[in-house]
């Protein structure tokens, strides 16, 4: 069991992993239910995912920036006691800020007797809601979350830091506070890569760890949905058509997790596209989808992912229907949009893959997820990593 997850989790094989799994999900899967659901944007889907694939695979193959990796590289060194202190006191200052200001705390409020509909507005408040300079919350939630807290962590557990498991409980506190239910992985898959790649943790221990994973993400379902936990599905009854759709309604806390895990994911990609050609008419939207590439270029913002949850379940001014990153290639920049930006995905996945830095390198889990469920344009601008890519070509923490 050890050594297949040693091979699924090293970086040289993640270009292998990342695509095998997006030709699963966004390239056979929506053949499959084409036959169920007639629409045409399962195909187009289908077709994108391809043409997608073998531009991550091209992308890893180019060694642009290998040297960069290299000993002799020059670097700007920063001290890892600097780094770790300034991560963790602007984090320390974002969560006072953040449990101060904010009108409830989903975790705290569950237990009070709060329903699936006070929860799922408080989840929307917490952060996406705030409005003013208390906005800006909302992208420091994303930047440390997604690649600042992880990479320090890790570079905490490599280094054996003495506050490393303190500050996992800080963090981890932190991502179930609000009910948002797999925030929690940006914890556990940089931890789970580096046990399995510096460790002798048995197999025993590892599917434990995958055991609880999934627990953890059952029960911070069922407290979302106010606590229901029905399990009693007749799956021989399911219409497979409207199950991948925004029309299915699961039937408890278990089945809820299946459908959102595999149909929403895959019946988003495909309203995007349709919400793309039925109201833009399929004309590439050069960027308009990202509000700060949008303010830039004095381009109208185009909400694309308000505008699908809208069509999917009417108007909201929080929530939003995050698709797949080519499809933000393809929207934005057509078919050459596409390409480009899977090409810089496989070229990203090599430098995880090339690094020495396994601090960095075990965040290559995080990124795919990332990848799979968001926009390539805000993952970098948004999310922190155009700035964790700098930090892995450009700079060194050097260990005390």
């Amino acid at each position: 069991m050890k050594k297949i997850l040693e091979i699924l989790t090293d970086t040289r094989w993640s270009v292998l992993v990342f695509v095998s799994s997006l030709v699963l999900l966004y390239g056979l899967a929506p053949l499959v239910v084409y036959h169920f659901n007639q629409s045409q944007y399962f195909i187009e889907l289908a077709q994108i995912c391809f043409v997608a694939c073998v531009c991550i695979m091209v992308g890893f193959g180019l060694p642009i920036l290998d040297h960069r990796f290299s000993d002799r590289a020059t670097r700007l060194v920063v001290s890892a006691r600097f780094f770790h202190v300034a991560v963790w006191f602007g984090f320390a200052v974002f969560l006072i800020i953040t449990f101060s200001t904010a009108n409830s705390i989903p975790i705290f409020t569950v237990f009070q007797g709060a329903t699936a509909d006070e929860l799922s507005q408080q989840r929307g408040d917490f952060l996406k809601g705030r409005v003013g300079l208390e906005s800006a919350l909302l992208y420091l939630s994303a930047f440390f979350v997604s690649t600042l807290l992880p990479y320090s962590l890790a570079h905490l557990f490599v280094q054996k830091s003495k506050s490393r498991y303190w500050l996992t409980m800080v963090f981890f506190g932190f991502c179930i506070s609000f009910l948002q239910k797999s925030l929690f992985l940006f914890v556990v898959l940089p931890l789970f890569y580096l046990a399995i790649r510096r460790t002798k943790v048995g197999s025993l221990t590892m599917l434990s760890i995958i055991a609880g994973g999934i627990i953890l993400l059952y029960i911070l379902t069922v407290l979302a949905s106010g606590g229901r936990a029905e399990f009693d599905t007749a799956w021989s009854s399911i219409d497979v058509g409207e199950f991948f759709s925004a029309a299915y309604v699961p039937n408890g806390s278990g089945e809820f997790i299946i459908w959102r895990s595999i149909a929403v994911p895959l019946f988003t990609a495909s309203d995007t596209l349709l919400v793309f050609n039925e109201q833009f008419g399929g004309r590439p939207l050069l960027g308009a989808t990202s509000s700060f590439l949008a303010a830039i270029f004095s381009l109208v913002h185009v909400p694309m992912e308000k505008l699908v949850f809208a069509h999917q379940w009417s108007w909201n001014d929080i929530a939003n229907a995050n698709a797949v990153f080519m499809l933000d290639g393809y929207v934005n920049y057509g078919w050459a949009g596409v390409m480009l930006f899977s090409i810089f995905v496989g070229q990203s996945l090599r430098w995880f893959y090339k690094s020495k830095d396994e601090a960095f390198k075990s965040l290559w889990l995080i990124y795919c997820f990332a990848l799979f469920s968001g926009p390539l344009t805000g993952l970098l601008l948004s999310n922190g990593y155009l700035v964790l890519f700098t930090l892995a070509l450009f700079i060194r923490v050097r260990d005390q």
